[in-house]
């Protein structure tokens, strides 16, 4: 691989950050795509990656990248849509394009990062974005060009959008009503799933596969709010809620307050469990990794410059 190209979509995630600081040394080159390349500067100290900005809506912004690739690997996603940019579009339109493109530009290896319970019948307009997409990746593989799906349940890790999401917000409320307290989830720690994504890239272990990516152990809604709680020491009162309270809920953050704090389409997601017996696991424990991001902020960059050899 250290004679080939890599590209990278969705550049500014934080599952990104692993895969490049793992997949570095494997490749001659590493292009890193973003819609916002202020967020990712901090890949750019490894001198053998190149950040570049691009519009998924416009395709001749990202084309020319997939040229002489060897791997592509897509990372992008949304967790909630809006007026102009809906789940479709950047789950399936995209993906589409993407994958259409990197077949003609005889891309060898298309690896996706997709979401646990992906189904075209799925229960949300997320999950049923994300099993197109799937069902679409896989339908297109073929001797020449090899599809590799991951379906993580949430993915947790310095950076992640689930605990330091809801340590943020149980920070600034005293009285927290949750809803869906029972629905169930199997976090995976992001050094563990990129550990998959970096095998897929570098062996056939994978190939033309969708595999499932959990980690080792379930929790409730209910039971990870109470971690946060415990990991940081902070003193609050959990109200759960029934089904009709986590809907009304739902209605009033979709319709009445701004920020999708938690929309409609999240409580269909919700009703269906995050969890499966089957497929990939992690090793890595929300305890043994949690605390020392949220109690602690480490400092990331030092670790790309120490990679770098800066």
């Amino acid at each position: 691989m250290n004679d080939k190209i890599l590209t990278i979509f969705g550049g500014s995630g934080f599952i990104a950050f692993e895969l490049v600081y793992k997949l570095s040394d494997h490749f001659k080159e590493i292009r890193v795509l973003s819609r916002n390349i202020e967020k990712c500067k901090q890949v750019k100290v490894i001198k053998n990656v190149d950040l570049y900005l691009y519009d998924p809506s416009n395709t001749s912004s990202f084309t020319r990248y997939l040229k002489d690739s060897h791997v592509v690997i897509n990372t992008v996603g949304i967790l909630n849509e809006s007026r102009k940019v809906t789940f479709d579009d950047v789950h399936f339109n995209f993906v589409k394009t993407l994958v259409s493109k990197s077949r003609e530009n005889n891309v060898a290896k298309f690896i996706h990062l997709s979401a646990l319970n992906a189904d075209v019948n799925g229960p949300s307009k997320y999950l049923q974005s994300k099993g197109k997409a799937d069902d679409y990746i896989s339908s297109n593989n073929d001797t020449k060009f090899k599809t590799v799906v991951f379906r993580p349940s949430i993915v947790f890790g310095e950076c992640d959008s689930f605990f330091n999401r809801f340590n943020r917000l149980l920070k600034y409320i005293p009285i927290f009503p949750l809803a869906c307290p029972k629905s169930l989830f199997s976090p995976v720690y992001v050094k563990d799933l990129s550990n998959f994504v970096v095998e897929s890239v570098l062996t056939s272990q994978y190939d033309n596969q969708i595999n499932n990516v959990t980690g080792p152990k379930n929790y409730t809604f209910l039971e990870l709010i109470k971690f946060i709680l415990k990991v940081t020491n902070t003193k609050r009162i959990i109200v759960p809620l029934n089904y009709t309270l986590s809907y009304l809920q739902a209605f009033v953050f979709t319709y009445l307050v701004p920020g999708n704090i938690f929309t409609l389409d999240n409580l269909k997601s919700l009703q269906r469990d995050n969890i499966t017996s089957d497929g990939l696991k992690g090793n890595t424990t929300i305890e043994e990794a949690v605390p020392l991001y949220l109690s602690k902020k480490s400092n990331k960059l030092d670790t790309y410059r120490k990679k770098a050899g800066r």
